[in-house]
């Protein structure tokens, strides 16, 4: 498929890395690499063997931040390589980013790309609004909360109402690392959340256990995947425990439960900023076609939950309507593997020629940003 451009779902927790114009990416890498490769760079020889010995990974963004941009790399040319990308100077690259990252994020990201990958263009939109491209609407409100960021998007006709979009640093990494918390406290847990194997058993029980409380009768509620769950030690979790729908709660109370500012909102009073955010004339579109992306939008009750919390906060008469995308995990791939197979968008790459000439800083005015103004109220 040279030529074909393709597109990189960088997330904190994952990369999902395709070509333009399929509906789901050919390979999906955990976004971490192993420590002992990060050793070269390690300050002391006794650091390096402590690397070594713990053959650790290390993930490779921090909130949506790379912070290992070595570890960037080896993951995108592990993915090129799964995919048989011989030669990715033949390939274009759409590259999805957090809003609100910091300017020399992006163009570090554009160098990398240029010099250690050889690939001939880039483009780099943000991951929020292409959600909603997924779903074949142009008007709308995205509430995307992936490992690392949750976000609030509201697109009017295509384009980001930018004045409107929030942002919190927190996701699907802290519930881990917060329901972690819940079982030493609850249970007498002792394991160390450093501890690689306990990580991985903690979020099998986040993804098939936890769930939302909703004020909708419980014979309507949804279940979790999976109902029982049997720990190391032999104690079983019932997904009835409350301290399964604590973990979840703290979407909609970060500050009091996650390791985060304590003035953070939940993501309902985010999404209820970017409505309120936008003109009057555009609140109603907007609140009646809010839609849920990121893995960690996958908790049963999550709609139901969002819609109730949402209402509560917005005037009687704009009535909030919120489902989820099919694939909420896939859902930014999908909107930038449509859009990079637009002719008219692959006009405003980055080429190689453009990066030598003007340098990395150039991508600022190329890239798309999918905005226009629109009026506050």
């Amino acid at each position: 498929m040279d030529g074909t451009p393709l597109v990189l779902d960088n997330g904190s927790g994952s990369v999902k890395v395709g070509y333009a114009g399929e509906v789901e990416p050919k390979v999906v890498y955990s976004n971490m690499y192993t420590a002992v490769r990060a050793s070269r760079h390690a300050p002391s020889k006794a650091a390096t063997e402590a690397l070594e010995k713990s053959n650790a990974r290390l993930h490779v963004m921090d909130h949506g931040v790379v912070t290992q941009w070595e570890g960037l790399v080896e993951v995108f040319e592990a993915a090129f390589d799964e995919m048989k990308v011989h030669d990715p100077s033949q390939h274009p690259c759409l590259v999805t980013e957090a809003p609100f990252n910091p300017t020399v994020h992006r163009e570090v990201l554009v160098e990398k790309l240029f010099e250690e990958l050889r690939v001939p263009a880039v483009q780099v939109v943000h991951s929020g609004a292409l959600a909603l491209y997924a779903t074949n609407r142009r008007t709308g409100l995205v509430i995307e909360v992936g490992d690392g960021v949750a976000q609030t998007v509201p697109l009017f006709d295509s384009y980001v109402v930018a004045n409107a979009v929030q942002r919190r640093d927190f996701g699907g990494r802290d519930l881990t690392a917060y329901l972690g918390e819940l079982l030493q406290r609850e249970l007498g847990y002792k394991e160390a959340l450093a501890d690689e194997v306990w990580w991985t058993q903690l979020q099998t029980v986040k993804e098939r256990m936890c769930r939302v409380a909703t004020q909708h009768a419980p014979s309507s509620r949804q279940d979790p995947v999976q109902q029982e769950y049997k720990l190391p030690d032999g104690k079983v979790l019932d997904w009835e425990q409350g301290l399964l729908s604590q973990c979840a709660e703290a979407l909609f109370q970060p500050g009091q439960h996650l390791k985060v500012d304590e003035e953070a909102v939940g993501i309902h009073k985010m999404a209820a900023s970017s409505v309120l955010g936008c003109g009057l004339d555009i609140q109603k579109s907007l609140a009646n076609s809010v839609v849920l992306s990121g893995g960690s939008t996958l908790f049963p009750g999550m709609c139901q939950r969002v819609q109730e919390e949402l209402q509560r906060l917005l005037p009687s008469a704009v009535k909030a309507k919120v489902t989820r995308v099919a694939q909420p995990m896939y859902a930014a791939f999908m909107g930038g593997s449509i859009l990079a197979s637009m002719p008219d968008l692959r006009k405003t790459f980055m080429t190689r020629s453009e990066y030598l000439e003007y340098g990395a800083s150039f991508i600022q005015s190329k890239s798309v940003s999918l905005t226009k103004p629109h009026p506050m109220p």
